[in-house]
């Protein structure tokens, strides 16, 4: 049997070792004892704890209140110990709430409720996100906890309860915490005082009201509990085990979890057995009489701001179920429109053997190509060193990268990047719940490097998307600026000396480094691919010059934090987190920049299996934006050039995709002429420069990419010709990408599998498609 593991925050050495000494009685294991917030957090999100006890009155730099913010933020539970607590220090604890705090000296046997409370609320509140996005269903756990959650009968249940007012404070819970605590007006929260003796009721009523709180009811049974919740539901119910009747309390807790009101337990049983079945019900907090009325004040005030603060994640994370699912079907009607109209144009154009209307459509994206590598020959804007260089978090997400990540660490945990002699960055890596050995490097890692922090995800989270991993990052980083690399990332030690300066300009947000592949001269495909990402970056320095429209690329991207924050963070429901972030950006009025100077080096797939599954995943992620965000990129008030280039980036596979088809059919006639006679197969009728420049807009940018790196010019040649060949694929890939748009019933990532160098190419590759959100498409 596994022991629930603690963590301990607690800066007086004494304290701390008796705390330990007891709870390791109490049958706990007690994984760390910390003395500060940073260690807490890095503790805590790396070892995953089932609960994180802290002392209110933390020192240091990262006091508890923002050490405990992070921790919660990861879905980790916080219980704050203190000797002494007062509405100051108590309104800033309650702007995110923790699970419950006790007050020193502490009887070792509330000590035991708190935690036990705080545990299953915890696993209880992360179920029902889970639920509410999709990651599991009630079957697929057996975790303890199934018999308090029946998410959809408890939405059920609430939908059609007068809890208006109620729902607006939930929102408000979540959009403005500060202000609805700090700020609260008298009466905004009601309490139902379920309690069989009339004296002690009537008490806590005058009590309660003098602290600003409405009494909506006192019942001393059952029967009248439930009626009275259900007419007049409140913010919590009051309750008490010993009731008149033949029902006790506990006995109608279930049905009170299922109105989604919280319940907090004031009696006077303290034995064992009562106290774990009243446990068992999940309630928000265990108050024994007698009570202190201040410690119970404060304990109700907690519990109701929890409740709103988890009704409000999870009503969130419904709405954003709701969102994608109206998104899922608005793609799944474009796929029809665009695929279908493809193949009947396709299919008349070969049969009546006239496709004229290809050359002017192919006119478009050809002509696009042209224009842009004529402007990726002019300067970018210069760029100006900081003052004082920013801090840095450079963020890297590793699901089974066991191949790969030494390497990378390696490489960025020796960036020379400094600030008063002292490294001006950290490197957090989040192992997105890995189950080969990449946790077993990273430890060894850590011991190696003082800059990095070691994210653990677990399941079920874990291995649900990109956008997720980064989030999760995201809340625990130090930096202004976001620096995301992927599992097989290698740079420069000069690469964030040279980089960096692009952000010095408050309209700059964001900025994409090039990408080269480490191992290019393994076969044909890794070569093209090197080719493409230069490619890639040529384009995206047009973009720069032209309107500051660059795109982040998923590895070697920064962006400043505060960008992040306002745009929602990263989608984690997006195929393609950086495609969509990069629209965001810039329909918030950002802009993002290229950096060509520097680059990060990166493992291309060696296999055409491995590149089809990849290149269907950005397929499909930018038809997912095209689709999504035309309007919005339409009318945001980003520059004309910017918008311009923005939606010729999203459209980039159906526009290439036609580009290409052109050139079978141009192959067919040159075949038709020399080998059967036919000066045209299959005509094509518009004016010779249309015509011109639909066959040959492609080479143009080919050739400009290939110079900047001062290949020779027969491998230019060369790698022209073969890049060409190569970019055929995208007609196959453009109706691969579309059926699975069409037939997909969920979101689905398809992770890229990292072998390392040419020397662990052998090493079994395991494809994976994960999860990303499990939204069902409604019927």
């Amino acid at each position: 049997m596994n022991l629930e593991k603690i963590l301990i925050v607690e800066d007086e050495t004494l304290s701390a070792t008796d705390l330990k000494y007891k709870l390791e009685d109490l049958g706990y294991e007690v994984i760390s004892i910390v003395d500060n917030g940073d260690d807490a957090i890095y503790t805590a999100v790396h070892q995953r704890p089932d609960l994180v006890l802290m002392d209110i009155g933390l020192k240091g730099e990262v006091d508890c209140i923002s050490a405990s913010q992070k921790i919660l933020a990861l879905d980790i539970p916080v219980v704050f110990i203190t000797a002494n607590i007062n509405d100051e220090n108590f309104k800033e604890v309650n702007i995110k709430p923790p699970y419950g705090f006790i007050t020193k000296p502490f009887n070792v046997k509330n000590l035991e409720r708190v935690i036990k409370i705080a545990i299953k609320r915890s696993k209880i509140e992360v179920k029902k996100a889970d639920l509410a996005r999709g990651i599991v269903k009630n079957e697929e756990s057996n975790d303890g906890v199934d018999s308090q959650i029946d998410l959809k009968a408890e939405m059920e249940y609430h939908e059609g309860l007068k809890f208006k007012d109620r729902d607006e404070n939930v929102l408000k819970a979540v959009d403005d915490p500060v202000k609805l605590i700090q700020n609260k007006p008298d009466n905004i929260y009601s309490i139902l005082i379920v309690e069989d003796e009339a004296i002690t009721a009537l008490d806590l009523k005058g009590n309660l009201e003098k602290s600003g709180y409405h009494i909506t009811d006192i019942v001393d049974n059952a029967e009248d509990a439930i009626k009275s919740a259900k007419e007049n539901p409140p913010y919590l119910v009051l309750l008490d085990i010993n009731l008149k009747g033949e029902k006790s309390g506990i006995s109608i807790a279930e049905e009170i979890n299922l109105l989604s009101i919280p319940i907090v337990y004031l009696t006077a049983q303290t034995d064992d057995a009562t106290s774990n079945e009243a446990i068992e019900t999940a309630p928000y907090a265990y108050v024994t009489k007698p009570f202190n009325k201040r410690d119970l004040e404060y304990t109700i005030a907690l519990a109701i701001n929890k409740s709103l603060n988890n009704m409000g994640q999870i009503y969130k994370v419904e709405d954003k179920v709701k969102e994608k699912n109206v998104e899922m079907k608005i793609e799944k009607i474009n796929v029809l429109v665009i695929f279908g109209g493809s193949l009947i144009l396709i299919i008349a154009g070969l049969l009546s053997r006239n496709v004229t209307w290809l050359e002017w459509v192919l006119f478009i994206p050809s002509a696009i190509m042209v224009f842009l590598a004529v402007a990726s020959m002019f300067k970018q804007d210069p760029v100006k060193e900081w003052d004082v260089n920013p801090f840095v978090t450079l963020l890297v997400p590793a699901h089974n990268e066991e191949f790969t990540i030494r390497e990378c660490v390696d490489s960025l945990a020796n960036i020379d990047y400094t600030l008063n002699g002292e490294k001006n960055y950290e490197l957090i890596v989040i192992n997105d719940g890995s189950e080969d050995n990449t946790g077993g490097v990273l430890n060894q890692l850590k011991d190696e490097y003082d800059c990095l922090n070691v994210v653990t995800r677990v399941p079920p989270r874990s291995g649900k998307g990109k956008g997720f991993v980064l989030n999760d990052g995201l809340e625990i980083s130090k930096g202004s600026i976001i620096a995301v690399f992927d599992a097989d990332a290698r740079v420069e030690p000069d690469f964030l000396n040279i980089i960096i300066p692009y952000l010095n300009d408050d309209k700059i947000q964001g900025v994409q480094s090039r990408i080269k592949m480490y191992n290019k001269d393994e076969n044909f495909l890794t070569r093209m691919q090197h080719v493409e990402l230069a490619g890639f970056g040529n384009i995206v320095r047009a973009k720069d010059i032209l309107g500051k429209a660059g795109f982040l690329g998923g590895n070697g991207q920064l962006v400043k934090k505060e960008a992040i924050v306002n745009s929602e963070g990263w989608d984690g429901f997006a195929i393609t987190e950086d495609l969509n972030l990069s629209v965001k950006l810039m329909i918030n009025g950002y802009a993002i920049r290229y950096c060509g100077d520097t680059w990060v080096y990166q493992e291309a797939v060696p296999t055409w299996r491995q590149l089809f599954r990849q290149r269907s995943r950005w397929a499909i992620g930018n038809f997912e934006t095209l689709f999504i965000y035309s309007s919005k990129i339409i009318n945001s008030p980003m520059p004309v050039f910017r918008m311009f280039g923005v939606l010729e980036h999203v459209a980039f596979y159906g526009l290439n995709m036609l580009v290409f088809f052109g050139f079978i059919v141009f192959i067919v006639n040159i075949v038709a002429w020399l080998g059967f006679g036919h000066s045209v197969f299959i005509r094509m009728d518009a004016p010779l420069i249309v015509g011109v420049i639909s066959a040959f807009g492609f080479f143009p940018s080919a050739f400009i990419t290939l110079s900047r790196d001062r290949v020779s010019l027969p491998r230019t040649l060369l790698d022209v010709v073969g890049y060409w060949i190569y970019c055929f694929h995208l007609i196959p890939l453009f109706f691969m990408t579309f059926w699975q748009m069409l037939t997909r019933k969920e979101r689905t990532w398809a992770k890229t599998v990292h072998t390392g160098d040419e020397e662990d190419s052998d090493a079994e590759c395991i494809e994976e498609n994960i999860d990303v959100g499990k939204i069902e498409v409604e019927k």
